[in-house]
């Protein structure tokens, strides 16, 4: 049997050749050790612990149940089953639709995810950034900070993709890579497994199922199309290498060297200091030349911004070309009313974030073996903003932000001092950590934990019904840090302390090299220690060797009583699987494993 790294690598070394096409690949997926590292890939999300249409959750997986599967394959016997449908709130008050997959299809899909990942990672575009190793929201919004002379936006909203990729197209856009046809039925079957809600069935015709594990990266996949074709555009657009000198720019900086000259002679600096002015003041370069121009694209999932350093004709010209495209070549629909041509000088919102020009100047002035040496940074330069009605949304959970003024919260007087602590900052950690890249991020913030602080101190002190005065005294060890201690068993005593100060924060640079030509799924990967467990065939309760073996799951640890015998032995080894033969695991579901049959 092949070694899953050796083939996933074999893969991605074979996909950066663009004349090769990849046939035989159903044939990887009868590799057990790639079922394997599927397994041990989603085995720690507690998510598997829902149930899907089959009444099934990964509690009980199997080297068995693999078998099967692969064997299911092998005989063309294999069908996926239809997703269960839920609901989940959006930001906006509807609700998205998620499907729920049974466990078998999850973990079969996780097989064709790493296969799919090993083809098409190192031929994804550098614009691109969701669902993407080593890449995310915020690496896409640090692309953006670092773009230069952006004068109009395109907003890009295309209608409902993930409910309306057109099944066929994308089946014909891996097949021009992918030749095998087994593969690719089994890719539209899942496609058109369907889903059950309220226990009916219904037929999906279009779309790319969300909630599964295929999802992203075929929707990545599908707009590669677009990427390529905004590649190929901005090629086109671009033009000259560099903006126009302004003549008077070019006549005042050689008035400027010869009133230097003579200031040295006289000492007399005052006229050059007044030439210095003018030209700082002064633009170095013709903003509208119109042989220089500048198209730029990032894209996260459907989301994407396209910056023009150019005309609004410009701009207008490149959403009617996204429009005519999307419509054409990928049967999508661009959302005419939410697809916004805006000035750079106003502020955009992408994922997130408010975007907006800053056009001043800021002069800086250090010393070189030269001399002192006066420069402005560069013009236009884009800022990355904490958007208004979030921080707002947010600070309402502590308080009033027209006053910055903190209340107790009700809801979590039944928690012990420690989780309420531990509940603050959570919260305020997740939230400050999304706007890290946010230029205003350390003012805004300043404001925010004087509100979370306040709302904490008070909610202490309504548990205790106390005065907040008090509770301060007994948290507070030096300037704006509060500390709760606990003290183990064996003595030691650590100390949780509230995130109250901005020092607390931090805001590291977000960097990352090129596309990962050898896909993240395997790289330095061998087995972990429960996928060696499992392959060991033995139960970790009574040592047996001879029944089958099953994985039992847990959800969570904390959702564990400690009360049997078993659930703290998981506890004590911080796990949340344990390998039981299939009768040990029976008796545990039944409550009747007790330490009689422990080995």
């Amino acid at each position: 049997m092949q070694n899953p790294n050796v083939l996933l690598t074999i893969l991605s070394s074979m996909a950066q050749k663009p004349e090769v096409k990849f046939d035989k690949l159903f044939q990887k997926l009868y590799n057990k050790e790639l079922w394997i590292m599927a397994y041990e890939n989603i085995a720690a999300n507690s998510g598997n612990m829902t149930e899907g249409s089959n009444g099934k959750t990964i509690d009980g997986m199997s080297l068995e149940l693999i078998d099967k599967m692969i064997e299911d394959l092998k005989a063309s016997l294999y069908k996926p089953h239809p997703m269960r449908r839920t609901y989940r709130d959006k930001a906006d008050g509807s609700k998205r639709p998620i499907g729920i997959p049974s466990p078998e299809d999850k973990l079969l899909q996780t097989v064709v995810r790493f296969m799919l990942e090993a083809i098409y990672e190192p031929t994804f575009s550098d614009a691109s950034h969701g669902f993407r190793p080593e890449r995310s929201c915020h690496t896409a919004l640090e692309q953006v900070k670092k773009l230069i002379s952006v004068r109009w936006w395109v907003e890009g909203d295309i209608k409902g993709f993930f409910d309306n990729v057109d099944h066929a197209k994308l089946l014909e856009i891996m097949g021009k890579r992918i030749t095998d046809k087994r593969f690719l039925h089994l890719i539209k079957q899942f496609l058109e497994a369907g889903y059950i809600e309220n226990w009916q069935f219904h037929k999906t015709y279009t779309g790319t199922p969300q909630g599964s594990n295929l999802s992203p990266l075929l929707s990545n996949i599908y707009l590669n199309e677009l990427d390529q074709k905004m590649k190929e555009k901005i090629t086109e657009f671009n033009k000259g290498k560099a903006r126009k000198k302004r003549a008077e720019y070019a006549r005042l900086r050689t008035r400027k060297q010869g009133v230097k000259k003579l200031a040295r002679e006289t000492g007399d600096w005052t006229e050059y200091k007044a030439v210095q002015k003018q030209q700082l003041d002064m633009p170095a370069t013709d903003a509208q030349d119109p042989n220089f121009r500048r198209m730029y694209y990032i894209r996260y999932a459907d989301d994407f911004l396209i910056g023009i350093s150019g005309s609004k004709n410009d701009a207008q010209e490149m959403k009617s070309l996204l429009t005519e495209f999307l419509q054409d070549e990928l049967h999508l629909e661009l959302s005419q009313k939410k697809t916004l041509i805006t000035n750079a000088k106003k502020r955009v919102r992408f994922l997130g974030y408010d975007i907006k020009r800053w056009s001043n100047n800021r002069i800086l002035r250090f010393r070189t073996r030269y001399g002192v040496v006066t420069k402005r940074t560069t013009a236009y330069k884009l800022t990355l903003l904490m958007p208004k009605d979030k921080v707002h949304e947010f600070a309402c959970t502590y308080g009033n932000p027209i006053g910055w003024e903190g209340t107790h919260r009700t809801r979590l007087l039944h928690l012990s001092e420690l989780e309420i602590m531990l509940t603050y900052n959570a919260e305020i950690r997740g939230f400050l950590n999304f706007y890290t890249l946010a230029d205003n991020m350390t003012s805004v913030a300043s404001s925010l934990l004087w509100l979370t602080t306040t709302s904490f101190l008070k909610t202490l002190a309504a548990k205790r019904q106390s005065s907040m005065k008090k509770v301060i005294r007994s948290l507070k060890q030096g300037q704006s840090r509060y500390v709760i201690s606990l003290t183990k068993k064996n003595g030691e005593t650590k100390d949780y302390t509230l995130i109250s100060s901005t020092k607390y924060i931090n805001r590291k640079t977000i960097t990352y090299g090129a596309v990962d030509y050898v896909p993240y799924t395997w790289k330095f990967r061998s087995h972990s220690e429960l996928g060696l467990r499992l392959m060991a065939q033995e139960c970790e309760w009574c040592g047996t060797k001879e029944s089958p073996i099953e994985v039992h799951h847990v959800r969570k640890l904390k959702d564990l009583e400690g009360k049997k015998i078993w659930e703290k032995l998981m506890i004590s080894r911080q796990r949340k699987t344990m390998v039981l033969c299939r009768t040990c695991h029976r008796k545990l579901h039944a409550g009747t494993l007790t330490e009689k049959n422990k080995s």
